[in-house]
């Protein structure tokens, strides 16, 4: 391996140690994210989904960068010309990078539903609800704009079974309502 970069010219020298560099880097954060740890660190700036500057954007810049230069020079271009095409790569992948990050960012869900959205909607039964708040079950109705099941009360002197159209006219807690036959 020695003998190889010695006989490797300076600027093909820095354009693989940036690729080899930056490829590790890269696979360290494929590892991570396929755990499941796939934290960022933008550089700048307190909100993870604002910004381009980051740990994730830096290292997909280097990795074009580098393995661009690399091409360039080994097709025998000038390194003026190799440097200038491997940073129009590497802004290319940069900015696409971040794009496409922050649009995950954008994508994720606090998880929270709020059930006083569904105050007011038609719905079924699906497990039949036990009269006089005696025993919960489970209606389906639309929150937020799915469909969903959830756990359900009645104030009704009778149970209501299932497949009995039912509307939602209050919230009992953070995952239960309350019910009344349609």
């Amino acid at each position: 391996m020695g003998d190889w970069w010695q006989a490797l010219t300076g600027d093909l020298q820095i354009f693989y140690a940036i690729a080899f560099i930056s490829s590790f880097f890269l696979l360290v954060q494929i590892a991570l994210l396929a755990f499941g740890i796939g934290a960022d660190v933008d550089i700048g700036d307190d909100d993870p989904s604002s910004g381009f500057l980051s740990i994730r954007t830096l290292t997909a810049f280097s990795f074009a960068f580098g393995w661009t230069g690399v091409l360039m020079k080994q097709a025998d271009r000038s390194t003026a010309l190799s440097v200038g095409v491997a940073i129009a790569a590497g802004l290319a992948v940069f900015l696409a990078v971040g794009f496409l990050w922050r649009s995950f960012a954008k994508l994720g869900e606090s998880g929270s539903i709020d059930y006083q959205s569904a105050v007011g909607v038609h719905g079924t039964v699906y497990l039949t609800v036990a009269a006089n708040r005696s025993k919960p079950g489970k209606v389906e109705v639309m929150v937020q704009g799915r469909l969903r099941v959830i756990n359900a009360l009645t104030e009704s002197d009778e149970s209501l079974p299932a497949q009995t159209a039912i509307t939602v006219v209050g919230v009992v807690d953070p995952s239960t309502v309350l019910v009344a036959p349609h």
